[in-house]
């Protein structure tokens, strides 16, 4: 997915944080699991891309880990639910406290499923492609 944004601040040489005005996001398919609520968001300058605050640039968000990365999200936690339910029941431990080791389970999957993200951040972020030059 290609859209475009605007440089608001250059971290360091390969990590510059955008803002995506409000009429992309209203055309984003991935709004439903956008958490840049305030349309400001980090991205990889892989290409050394000579960049100014204020420049527009194209990025690139690639589908193919957009969608694994929200199916690791909700996935993994879900599957650890019955994988602890059951561990716990093969304890012997009563029904009420092996479906809170079940849901407790699932929270560590969702504290496991944000160490990873945290690891390795940096393939997860979308990258830019281009700057644009506006035509005067």
């Amino acid at each position: 997915m290609l859209e475009v944004v605007t440089v608001h601040d250059i971290r360091s040489k390969d990590r510059i944080q955008v803002s995506c005005s409000s009429a992309s996001c209203k055309g984003c398919k991935g709004g439903l699991f956008c958490n840049t609520k305030k349309r400001m968001f980090d991205v990889s300058n892989i290409d050394g891309l000579a960049l100014e605050k204020g420049d527009r640039v194209e990025i690139h968000l690639d589908t193919g880990r957009t969608i694994g990365g929200t199916l690791l999200t909700l996935i993994a936690p879900l599957l650890l639910f019955p994988i602890g339910y059951y561990v716990a029941k093969s304890f012997g431990v009563g029904e009420g406290i092996s479906t809170l080791i079940a849901l407790g389970s699932i929270a560590l999957g969702f504290v496991g499923v944000w160490v990873f993200f945290k690891v390795n951040e940096h393939s997860y972020l979308p990258t830019i492609k281009r700057v644009i030059k506006d035509i005067e």
